[in-house]
């Protein structure tokens, strides 16, 4: 006569399966933990084109107008009072959030382009609509001074975020 497994004892299979789904789930946990973030990028030299372009755009998003002046060129200067291009004490904020992606394209030993991608993001309420839109610009620098120096474009509105 076979023998019957007795009411309520557990399946050592079941129980191993069950076992192993914890271990998996702790060393993927543990893992995570340990090896989750890699190094964050190193900071920009902000005496690159990239860190001058970054400190002007910084400048603008604060309200800054002194210092986002001193970041251009001087004749990108002299375009802009030509012109009588504002420099905005402040921006707004809204409810869209905006990112900005500052790339190096180019460089020579006195000219540099360097690409800002303006992301932005707003909340929809339409199903299936992701509200996010991108915008390029390119920026040109030039050495003043042994410094670089942003020579267009000289608007700062280009810069908003």
């Amino acid at each position: 006569m076979a023998e019957r497994p007795v009411a309520g004892a557990p399946d050592r299979f079941l129980l191993g399966i069950a076992l192993g789904a914890v271990a998996l789930l702790a060393v993927g946990i543990a893992v995570v933990v340990l090896f989750g973030r890699g190094p964050g990028a190193p900071p920009v030299d902000p005496g690159s084109p990239v860190g001058i372009v970054q400190a002007y755009a910084e400048a603008v998003r604060q309200g800054d107008s002194d210092r986002a002046r001193a970041l251009l060129s001087q004749s990108a200067r002299d375009e802009a009072d030509r012109a009588k291009v504002p420099f905005p004490r402040q921006f707004e904020s809204s409810n869209t959030q905006r990112r900005l992606l500052i790339e190096a394209v180019e460089q020579t030993a006195d000219r540099a382009h360097v690409k800002v991608t303006v992301s932005t993001f707003s909340a929809r309420t339409e199903p299936f609509s992701s509200g996010t839109w991108h915008r390029e610009i390119d920026v040109w620098l030039v050495r003043e001074g042994g410094q670089w120096r942003i020579a267009s474009p000289t608007e700062p509105y280009a810069f908003t975020f």
